[in-house]
């Protein structure tokens, strides 16, 4: 009787410490991350219909250092917008969709989610990141 009690204890001390890793482990990315994370580079990501373009599918974009930003959308069409960090939130103006809101970055493990501040619907998946433009973005 003893025996099981003690395993029963470590089953749930386990379980315990398994759930706070990982919760502990997926967190929105701070105002320093997200600048390090995205300026000066290519962002490659998976939409979804809730991203600045309305399209689900792979889009590219390039989050220049100056603020600028280009958008290549799923169906190949160029955005063209600025891009700011307000708080732990990336809020980018695309002149061909204005007023999309900001989004928060939750890192968990090595994927990143763009979620929409105001609906907290994930926007994309980002797939990878690349120093600088090379994909030869131009508005």
């Amino acid at each position: 009787m003893r025996s099981m009690r003690t395993v029963a204890c470590a089953i749930i001390v386990t379980t315990g410490v398994v759930c706070l890793t990982g919760s502990a482990l997926a967190a929105d990315m701070t105002a320093a991350e997200i600048k390090a994370f995205l300026s000066g580079k290519t962002v490659y990501l998976e939409a979804t219909t809730a991203s600045a373009s309305g399209q689900a599918g792979q889009g590219v974009i390039y989050w220049a250092e100056d603020g600028t930003a280009l958008y290549k959308t799923p169906n190949g069409t160029m955005f063209h917008g600025k891009w700011e960090i307000k708080g732990n939130s990336n809020c980018a103006e695309w002149k061909e969709r204005p007023a999309m809101g900001c989004v928060r970055y939750d890192k968990t493990g090595d994927v990143v989610t763009v979620i929409d501040v105001a609906s907290g619907q994930a926007r994309a998946k980002i797939m990878k990141t690349a120093p600088g433009n090379p994909e030869k973005l131009a508005p």
